[in-house]
């Protein structure tokens, strides 16, 4: 790029699409209306879906928030990208599509939760954009605002709740605007009635927390990118409905516990599943994402029904942020020439198997998201194409015309778009423990069956995707579907060997 001009060509019409990416975290397919939810409301949502295409089997490429983060910003399979674990932040060799796009004369910015960099530890060597102590230390400021990682401008959000609130540019915000909670989130807080875990209501007003602020500030983003007519790829990252579990009033009481959806498989589904999902049901160990203080076996079903309803408040309210970044879109006048993806980083288990949040327990509730693409022009539609989160990346390089890079896993599911067959005969998720290093899991996902494979260890799961609950009987050891299971097994091995990184090629003969 020279003098400020871009290389990339104009599209068809003279103008280039902006690139608007809304994610959550933790969020499963199944809390959306649109994805046959009949409880929760979140009609923005559902009208997105209804003006573009809804993915039903769309799957992370990681269950853990930094490995499939930045597999969504790279186009790359946490075994390439290596940060394959939270608490190892990605390297600043990588490029990601915001460095792709920055180069090409776009507009770049995150708005919201990042975390490419850890939260926890000490700040160490940078980079520690994320880092709850770097921001208290004032190695971080609110005065910095990018670069990050291709970004060129940055608002992050760190933390959930209560945790880690104070820092970054919301923690500065919420300092200036509400002082009162900004040292101390639990200030009136009131806990559950039930006992139930992570379960609060904070005192903060709705407009003080940060689904609202990352809303507010996406909306200014996108009334400043309409006053100066700049291409822009913009992250949009909203915090929630992550844990713990507590969206302000009236969000909180929104939904009657009675009526929200329970898991079509509970504890009852332990029997035939691998010894982890019965130690981590039992508690009392540390796991990704679990702590030794979450003892699932001793959960209520009224807790759980409280933790889901908890969850559907979270979720509409950022549906209702969702809602006004749609609104300034179409007051702007950008919408005709905005392509807006909506995804999440990742699910929760939400009392399948009996256990809620995440970690080495690749069921459908962590692993498969929701996604939506609403491109100018489509043709809305549901597909059934299979997608990995490294798909994401190629496709927006697709859309706006650059060639695909090498050294991107991912596929473009450019096709799937427009109506069009999906690229992917399977999808692969990866996972690998920090705690447990036993465990070095992969899951192929076909249009029928789903196998997760152990390595070195001779458990395993099986199952049929067209079973009236696909998940709640393991088929792994029954020797009826052993070819079944065969099949699968050498398609994993073809993916896993066909996937190596391209990053580093030749330079000669020898």
């Amino acid at each position: 790029m020279k003098d400020g001009q871009s290389t990339l060509p104009d599209l068809p019409g003279g103008a280039r699409p902006n690139i608007l990416l809304i994610t959550t975290d933790q969020m499963r397919a199944d809390h959306i209306g649109c994805y046959e939810n009949p409880v929760i409301r979140t009609p923005h949502l559902d009208s997105l879906a209804a003006e573009g295409v809804r993915f039903t089997r769309a799957y992370v490429s990681n269950p853990v928030c930094m490995p499939n983060r930045a597999t969504i910003a790279t186009g790359r399979l946490p075994r390439n990208h290596r940060t394959w674990s939270n608490g190892i932040d990605l390297d600043q060799s990588e490029t990601t599509i915001a460095d792709i796009l920055a180069d090409h004369g776009y507009h770049t910015a995150l708005i919201g939760k990042g975390h490419l960099t850890s939260y926890g530890g000490e700040p160490g060597e940078p980079p520690y954009y994320d880092n709850f102590k770097a921001w208290q230390t004032g190695l971080m400021t609110p005065e910095w605002s990018g670069p990050y990682y291709g970004f060129r401008e940055c608002r992050l959000s760190v933390g959930h709740g209560n945790w880690g609130h104070s820092s970054a540019h919301y923690g500065a915000w919420l300092r200036e605007n509400f002082t009162e909670f900004a040292d101390d989130f639990m200030k009136g807080a009131r806990l559950s009635p039930i006992g139930s875990p992570q379960c609060y209501t904070p005192a903060l007003p709705v407009e003080a927390v940060s689904a609202s602020w990352v809303g507010e500030n996406a909306c200014d983003y996108l009334a400043a990118r309409a006053a100066d007519r700049q291409p822009f790829l913009s992250w949009v990252s909203f915090p929630g409905p992550h844990h713990p579990f507590c969206p302000p009033s009236p969000y909180d009481t929104m939904y009657d516990h009675a009526d929200v959806v329970m898991p079509r498989f509970g504890r009852e589904a332990l029997a035939d599943k691998p010894e982890h999902f019965r130690r981590a049901w039992r508690g009392g160990e540390l796991w990704e994402g679990i702590g030794r203080q979450d003892v699932w076996k001793d959960l209520s079903e009224p807790q759980l029904r409280e933790i889901i309803a908890r969850t559907y408040g979270m979720i509409t309210l950022i549906d209702d942020n969702i809602g006004k970044i749609l609104n300034t879109l179409d007051e702007t006048g950008l919408a005709d020439n905005t392509v807006v993806i909506f995804t999440s980083d990742h699910g929760d288990l939400m009392g399948d198997c009996g256990l809620v949040l995440k970690g080495p327990f690749l069921l459908e509730g962590l692993i498969n998201v929701p996604v939506i693409w609403r491109l100018p022009g489509c043709r809305p539609c549901t597909s059934e194409a299979l997608l990995n989160s490294c798909d994401i990346a190629p496709t927006i390089m697709d859309i706006v015309g650059l060639p695909q890079a090498r050294v991107m896993d991912g596929l473009s599911v450019a096709a799937a778009l427009s109506g069009g067959a999906g690229v992917r005969e399977a999808a692969v998720v990866e996972f690998k423990s920090r705690y447990r290093p036993e465990l070095n899991l992969r899951s192929i996902v076909t249009r029928d069956w789903k196998l997760t494979h152990y390595a070195g260890l001779g458990c395993g799961e099986l199952y049929d995707m067209n079973a009236e609950v696909p998940e709640a009987v393991n088929l792994y050891s029954d020797l009826r579907f052993s070819e079944h299971r065969g099949r699968l097994e050498r398609m994993l091995l073809d993916m896993e060997i066909l996937c190596q990184d391209e990053k580093y090629q030749p330079k000669a003969h020898a």
